[in-house]
């Protein structure tokens, strides 16, 4: 199956036709992440530290196209090899681009034009690397935020690598419970992707999920959550009763498959 994003109205924001949405596409990160694991895993080289991460980020802002590459070429003549780079330096400096322009420290246009110069370097490594990312038919996923929760462009690049990885995805707006317990109930979904800044929501998370279990279609949901609010909470993910965390848009879908991969394969023969 090939992947999708349902609803026109979001697809239009964050399935590809968005400049943001096109870069993230196009970047085929999960499929990078893939050929690259196949061409020899994510060991050598020194570590990438947040200092690399942050000059990278200026070097995306800057208006100098050669400067990303010189750069990614650096990473790879010091024998950091392809997932690493995707892992710990292409995401984490997308992500960064997303909060310096949700905290209205750099405009909508610079994070495209920013994103798409990354989008470029990754076009050209996957070039490089030879044969096609393994197929996966990941199912449907449902992905989505409650209200007061600023995540609409973190929400468009998460759905631009579920896609690219083969699920079909379904992009919310912000919902209260009633609304995420109809949209559940309404049409299978084998995942769904909550997401939360706050630590102090965690409780609306937990009810939220507690909902989704309760009126689910499919009575073998996944649930994971991603946001700042997770993160190093192992105990928090728990708490709120879900099944994962993903840290990134790009080990969302990895996650959520090997997740549901585990479920399928214990299911009861039909």
């Amino acid at each position: 199956m090939s992947g999708s994003v349902d609803n026109p109205v979001v697809a239009a924001q964050c399935g590809g036709r968005g400049p943001v949405g096109r870069a993230m596409r196009d970047a085929l990160l999960p499929q990078l992440v893939a050929r690259s694991r196949h061409q020899g895993g994510a060991d050598g080289g020194r570590p990438i530290l947040n200092t690399d991460v942050a000059r990278f980020v200026r070097d995306a802002l800057a208006h100098d196209e050669e400067r990303l590459g010189a750069r990614v070429a650096e990473f790879l003549e010091a024998g950091i090899p392809v997932e690493r780079l995707c892992l710990d330096l292409f995401a984490p400096a997308a992500a960064r681009l997303g909060e310096l322009w949700e905290h209205d420290e750099t405009d909508f246009v610079e994070v495209t034009l920013a994103v798409g110069r990354i989008q470029r370097v990754v076009r050209d490594l996957a070039r490089a690397l030879p044969g096609p990312s393994p197929a996966f038919d990941g199912g449907q996923v449902f992905l989505g935020g409650l209200p007061d929760e600023q995540h609409s462009l973190g929400l468009a690049m998460v759905a631009e690598f579920f896609v690219q990885d083969g699920w079909g995805v379904t992009v919310g707006p912000p919902l209260g419970l009633e609304e995420l317990e109809q949209a559940v109930a309404a049409r299978w979904y084998d995942v769904v992707g909550l997401a939360s800044a706050l630590q102090e929501r965690a409780p609306r998370i937990a009810d939220a999920i507690a909902a989704v279990r309760r009126r689910s279609s499919n009575p073998d949901i996944v649930v994971i959550v991603g946001g700042q609010a997770f993160r190093n909470r192992a105990d928090l993910v728990r708490e709120v009763g879900a099944d994962g965390w993903a840290p990134d848009a790009v080990q969302a879908p990895l996650i959520a498959r090997e997740i549901v991969a585990a479920r399928r394969a214990a299911a009861p023969p039909a």
